[in-house]
C-alpha cells in the first residue's frame, strides 16, 4: 500500500512540475527577467557592503581572492569601476549610509580567513571619495549590525566569536558603551520602535549557532527590558552572515512616526514567511499563497531582503546551486493578503550570493558575492530588470488550463492506484501472505510472539536510516530535513527524532553532519582536492558551517586532518 501511495503522489508531482507550478506555489505570478551585465569590479570581493552614496553605486571593504581582507572601496561612475583605498580593511564590517551625507565605516575581522576582530572606525566622503580615520569603537567587532537614529548617532551590537554588548556613537567622533545585552547575538536586526529606540534580536548566537535559546529569541531595547516575543519562536528570522542596517527592511513612515519593518522568517518545517513589526508588535503577514522554495526541479535558496518602499514592495534574492538561476521574491506589503511574485533569470554563472540593492529605477543590483567559496569571491556585477515589469509567462496567461491538466493528472493517479490494487488483491505478494501468518500467530501465541518493545522498533527504525544514509546518501543534499528522512523510512518526525536521540545521544543535524564529516574526510584524503572545496560536495550548507562543524567533531580543522592523514 505505501509503494503505491509513493507512485500516486510522484504521479501529482510531475503533473505540477509538467504543469510549471509545485503546489504550494498555486496561485503565483512567475516572470522571467532579463539581466545585464555591468562592467567587473577591480577587486572581487566578499563580505562588503553595497549601497547608493551621492547618486553612486559603492561598494566598500569585504575580503578578496584567498580570503585576504581588502582595505578598498570602489564607486561606479561614467560606465567605469573607480578604486579608493580606505584607511582600515573592513571584511564583515559596517558601512552606514548616515543622513549627513557620509558613510560611517567601522569594524570587521581582523586577519585573513574571517579571523579576529577589530574596532577601527572611520569616515567616507562620498563627494571627495577620501576615507578618514577618526577612531575605535568601544568593543572590537565583526558580523554586527549598526543602525542611525536620532541626532545622527548609531546603535551598534553584535559580534563574531567574542563578547557582545550595545554602544553607542555619538554621530561625531566617540563611541561609548550603554549596556549589557540579555543574549549575545551575531548579526542581529536593530529596527527603531520610536526617534531614540531600538530593539535587537537575532536567529543567531555569536558562533553562528542556530537558536541563541533553545525554546525562545529574546529581544533587546536600548531603552528598556528585554522582552519575549512568541511569534518568533515559531518563526524565525533569516540569519545572514553579513551584516546589514535597518533600512534594508523599513516599510513605515519615519515623518510620521511610523517606525514598521518586514522580516523574512522561516518555520521548523522550513516554509517562508514574513513577519511585520511595528513598534514592538510582531504579527506574520499573510499572502495570497504559500513561498515556493522549489521551480522546475530547481531548489530555492532564499537569502537577502531589500524594501523598495516608493512602490510597496519587498523582494527576496535567492539563488540555486543547481542551476545557477537567480531568483527574487516579490512581496506586495500593502495590498492583503500579499500577492507574491517569483522572478527567475537565466542561469548566470559568474553570479552568486550577495546582499542586492535597488537602484533609482526600482531594479536589483548584485555586485561581487559568492558562487562558491570564500576563498574565490566574484568580480561580476549584475542588474536583474524587475522593473518595468517583464512581460508575463505565457504560462500564466493560460492559467485556467493549468487546472484542467492538473484535474486529468489525478484522475490518472487515481486509476493507477486502482488497477495496481485490484491486481495486488489478484495476486497476493509473498511478503504480503508472511504479515497475515504472523499476525495469526501473534493472536493464538501472545506469550511467545509480544509486540516489539519500543527499544527493538527504535533498533529497527535506525538500521534503516542508516541503510538510507549510506545507500542513498541523502547527507549529501544541503537542505535535507527531518521531515524528509522520515518519509522515506515511513515514520514521522517526532519517532525519529526521539530514535537518533535515544540510540545515538544526539541530534538530528549532528547525525546528518557525522556523515558529511565522513565524506569530507575520504574527500581530503585525496592530494588534489582543496579544502575549499570539499563543504559543498559534502553536503554543507556553506564554509563557516562545514570548519565549525569539522572541528567539533573531529577534533581538528579540515586543513590540519588534510595534512596528517593524505594519501
Amino acid at each position: 500500500m505505501k509503494r503505491h501511495l509513493i507512485i500516486i503522489l510522484t504521479l501529482l508531482a510531475s503533473a505540477f512540475s509538467l504543469a510549471g507550478q509545485s503546489p504550494e506555489g498555486v496561485g503565483l505570478t512567475q516572470k522571467k527577467v532579463e539581466t545585464e551585465q555591468l562592467p567587473d569590479l577591480n577587486i572581487p570581493r566578499y563580505g562588503h557592503c553595497t549601497f547608493f552614496a551621492n547618486g553612486e553605486l559603492t561598494v566598500i571593504g569585504g575580503h578578496t581572492t584567498g580570503f585576504v581582507p581588502t582595505a578598498t572601496a570602489e564607486f561606479f561612475r561614467d560606465g567605469a569601476w573607480h578604486t579608493v583605498h580606505t584607511v582600515y580593511p573592513h571584511d564583515y564590517g559596517q558601512g552606514i549610509p548616515m543622513k549627513s551625507g557620509k558613510v560611517l565605516v567601522c569594524g570587521g575581522v581582523s586577519e585573513p580567513l574571517g579571523v579576529g576582530q577589530t574596532c577601527s572606525a572611520e569616515w567616507y566622503n562620498p563627494a571627495t571619495h577620501a576615507c578618514e580615520g577618526f577612531g575605535c569603537m568601544d568593543m572590537k567587532r565583526s558580523n554586527f549590525s549598526a543602525t542611525e537614529i536620532d541626532s545622527g548617532r548609531v546603535v551598534i551590537s553584535g559580534n563574531w566569536y567574542s563578547d557582545d554588548d550595545v554602544e553607542l556613537f555619538d554621530g561625531h567622533s566617540t563611541f561609548a558603551h550603554v549596556k549589557e545585552v540579555a543574549a549575545k547575538r551575531s548579526c542581529p536586526y536593530i529596527l527603531r520602535t520610536a526617534t531614540d529606540n531600538v530593539m535587537i534580536f537575532s536567529s543567531l548566537d555569536t558562533k553562528h549557532s542556530n537558536g541563541i535559546r533553545p525554546d525562545s529569541i529574546i529581544v533587546d531595547q536600548l531603552r528598556g527590558e528585554p522582552f519575549h516575543a512568541p511569534l518568533l519562536d515559531e518563526w524565525r528570522p533569516l540569519a545572514y552572515d553579513i551584516p546589514r542596517t535597518s533600512e534594508l527592511f523599513f516599510i513605515g513612515n519615519e515623518a510620521g512616526d511610523d517606525y514598521a519593518y518586514l522580516l523574512p522568517v522561516k518555520n521548523t518545517e522550513g516554509q517562508i514567511g514574513f513577519v511585520k513589526t511595528r513598534g514592538t508588535d510582531f504579527s506574520l503577514l499573510t499572502t495570497t499563497c504559500a513561498v515556493p522554495t522549489t521551480f522546475q526541479g530547481d531548489s530555492i535558496r532564499y537569502h537577502f531582503p531589500v524594501v523598495d518602499r516608493q512602490r510597496g514592495r519587498s523582494y527576496l534574492a535567492g539563488f540555486s546551486q543547481k542551476s545557477k538561476r537567480v531568483y527574487v521574491l516579490r512581496v506586495d506589503y500593502t495590498e492583503h493578503p500579499a500577492p507574491l511574485t517569483l522572478y527567475y533569470t537565466d542561469p548566470l554563472f559568474a553570479t552568486g550570493l550577495t546582499w542586492p540593492i535597488l537602484n533609482a529605477d526600482g531594479n536589483l543590483i548584485l555586485a561581487g558575492g559568492l558562487a562558491e567559496s570564500n576563498y574565490n569571491p566574484l568580480w561580476s556585477v549584475v542588474v536583474a530588470r524587475i522593473h518595468p515589469e517583464a512581460p508575463m509567462m505565457a504560462a500564466q496567461a493560460s492559467f485556467p488550463w493549468l487546472w484542467v491538466g492538473l484535474g486529468a493528472a489525478f484522475v490518472a493517479a487515481l486509476l493507477a492506484y486502482l488497477i495496481l490494487y485490484r491486481a495486488r488483491r489478484a495476486t497476493p505478494r509473498k511478503d504480503d501472505l508472511a504479515g497475515e501468518t504472523d499476525e495469526a500467530n501473534e493472536t493464538e501465541k501472545p506469550t511467545a510472539t509480544a509486540t516489539p518493545t519500543s527499544s527493538v522498533a527504535n533498533d529497527e527504525l535506525l538500521q534503516r536510516v542508516c541503510q538510507l544514509m549510506e545507500e542513498q546518501r541523502l547527507y549529501l543534499n544541503s537542505s535535507l530535513k527531518m521531515t524528509d528522512v522520515a518519509t522515506a523510512v515511513g515514520c514521522n518526525r517526532n519517532a525519529l527524532s526521539a530514535c537518533i536521540n535515544n540510540l545515538r545521544n544526539c541530534s538530528f543535524s549532528k547525525f546528518v553532519n557525522t556523515y558529511r564529516v565522513e565524506h569530507a574526510k575520504q574527500l581530503l584524503s585525496q592530494p588534489d582536492t582543496r579544502v575549499s572545496e570539499v563543504w559543498m560536495e559534502a553536503g554543507f550548507a556553506n564554509e563557516t558551517t562545514f570548519f565549525r562543524t569539522f572541528k567539533a567533531i573531529v577534533g581538528t580543522t579540515p586543513s590540519e586532518w588534510k595534512n596528517r592523514n593524505q594519501l
